[in-house]
């Protein structure tokens, strides 16, 4: 009887020029990257993810939530070059930014997530928008903190009020230098973007990220159908 070939004897590896791009902004070791491309080709054979494919992930992600409009925020964000499709190289970079990057980068990253329009500058109908759709994807969890009205106030006095100016003068948009600025002055915003502090910091950096990894492409796919993590265990122990 033949032995069966492992995924990864099967599996092109990552080609050296996008490996050396993807070390060279993320922090993630060549070996792990290697491995969430494996992944990544699984779970999406074709080698990249539709708009519609990152609605499913987010609707598995959160369930409880209606999570259609911060997907399609999220999916620009990580869609960098605009053609309408994430590929692996896009896709682990904007996992980097919402797990492993310093908090800067995760600033700058939540800023552009915001920046519908890609004018440099976030306006009061950018950030409503935003937040209008952070409590929907929530469902009740962040209306027993805060109601949407109040965030609404509380991020138009900490983000377009001129702190300068005792009649409170209002701000039409606000930019990317001084959104970083407020940001890293507010605990409650710098804990709200800084989500690595969700990750189980009892184990390895590499195991958080592989966990996070496969928990964002546990979805079913347009063209595949996706694996549970029970099955992916019996796979591996059969490879």
């Amino acid at each position: 009887m033949g032995h069966k070939k492992s995924r990864h004897a099967i599996t092109p590896p990552l080609e050296h020029a996008v490996l050396r791009r993807i070390t060279r902004a993320t922090t993630f070791l060549p070996d792990e990257i290697q491995y969430f491309y494996y992944d990544f080709l699984k779970y999406t054979p074709n080698g990249y993810l539709t708009l519609d494919d990152f609605e499913r992930l987010y609707q598995t992600l959160f369930r409880n939530g209606i999570s259609e409009k911060f997907a399609e925020y999220a999916f620009r964000a990580y869609d960098t070059n605009q053609d309408g499709i994430i590929d692996f190289e896009e896709f682990i970079k904007g996992l980097y930014y919402t797990t492993k990057a310093s908090a800067n980068e995760k600033i700058r990253w939540a800023f552009d997530l915001c920046d519908q329009d890609g004018d440099h500058q976030l306006d009061i109908i950018e950030l409503e928008n935003i937040i209008q759709a952070l409590y929907e994807l929530s469902d009740a969890d962040m209306a027993r903190i805060e109601t949407y009205d109040e965030a609404i106030k509380r991020v138009k006095q900490l983000l377009l009020t001129n702190q300068d100016n005792k009649n409170n003068e209002i701000f039409d948009s606000i930019t990317k230098s001084e959104f970083i600025d407020v940001v890293q002055s507010d605990a409650t915003i710098m804990k709200l973007i800084d989500c690595q502090s969700n990750l189980n910091k009892r184990g390895s950096k590499f195991d958080n990220s592989t966990n996070l990894f496969k928990k964002q492409l546990k979805f079913k796919s347009s063209r595949s159908k996706s694996l549970s993590d029970s099955t992916l265990a019996a796979k591996n122990r059969i490879d």
